[in-house]
């Protein structure tokens, strides 16, 4: 496909996978002519490939070596089924209290790690599955991604706060919140199974009730869902930590403290 007629596709679709390029041209995704193809725009400048199988297009006059590529939309179409979640999925809703270079993707494959040209991409498998309420998406550079939506993200990372950047960063992040649904929280948190993260969450909750109006059926189902007995939480060392009054949980003491004052 001569350069005037592969423009139109490159301009409207920044990232794209093998496939998206070979539907555009009218071929069959593992035509050689489609490598060819897609080897001539990478020779000219006009593509850049970030994985195998992955490419974004590179803005006329731009450096294909030095442009760089929205992070987020790249990684959710490393993988077909991928949604971006846990500490990225704070990033892409704007809740995140610091930037994190490695990007966090849900899916059902092999969990892991890849290096693309430009970031890390983490693959973990869900928790719970992955059903309609669950996903949101929003655009990136003119593409949607799917993402997993604040109640969905909040409930996983009380599970998995070793990808929340450490307790610290993810109290800070959560406190940025000022709207969610609660009772979506307890059942996603009832779907995930973990008694020790929904007594975290239910501290946090519980911690922030009047900001976010929080309703005390929300908190009586994470309540029943929080541990019998004393679990360390949020990665609260043995013999360390702050308890939770009520919640059956020991915090870290930079979060448990109310005197702790975050910049």
């Amino acid at each position: 496909m001569p350069r005037n007629l592969s423009a139109p596709f490159f301009s409207a679709t920044p990232v794209f996978r093998r496939e998206d390029y070979a539907r555009a041209v009218g071929r069959c995704s593992d035509d050689k002519t489609v490598t060819a193809m897609l080897a001539q725009h990478v020779r000219g400048g006009n593509i850049k490939r970030l994985a195998r199988g992955l490419y974004a297009s590179v803005p006329m006059h731009a450096d294909p070596k030095t442009w760089w590529v929205d992070r987020l939309l790249v990684a959710s179409r490393l993988r077909p089924d991928g949604v971006i979640g846990y500490h990225s999925a704070l990033e892409a809703q704007g809740y995140a209290y610091s930037a994190e270079f490695d990007v966090q993707v849900i899916s059902l494959g092999e969990p892991g790690i890849l290096e693309t040209a430009e970031f890390a991409c983490r693959f973990v498998r869900p928790a719970a599955a992955l059903g309609r309420d669950s996903i949101t998406t929003i655009d990136r550079v003119g593409q949607n991604v799917a993402v997993t939506t604040l109640e969905r993200t909040i409930a996983d990372l009380f599970d998995r706060p070793d990808l929340a950047g450490g307790a610290e960063e993810l109290i800070n992040s959560l406190d940025l919140v000022v709207r969610l649904d609660a009772e979506a929280v307890a059942r996603h948190l009832a779907a995930n199974g973990n008694a020790t993260a929904a007594g975290a969450a239910g501290w946090w909750l519980e911690r922030r009730r009047e900001a976010l109006h929080v309703p005390e059926g929300a908190l009586e189902a994470i309540h029943a869902l929080a541990p019998r007995q004393t679990r360390y939480a949020l990665g609260a060392k043995a013999g360390q930590g702050r308890p939770a009054a009520g919640w059956n949980v020991v915090l870290p003491e930079v979060v448990a403290n109310p005197g702790f004052e975050r910049i």
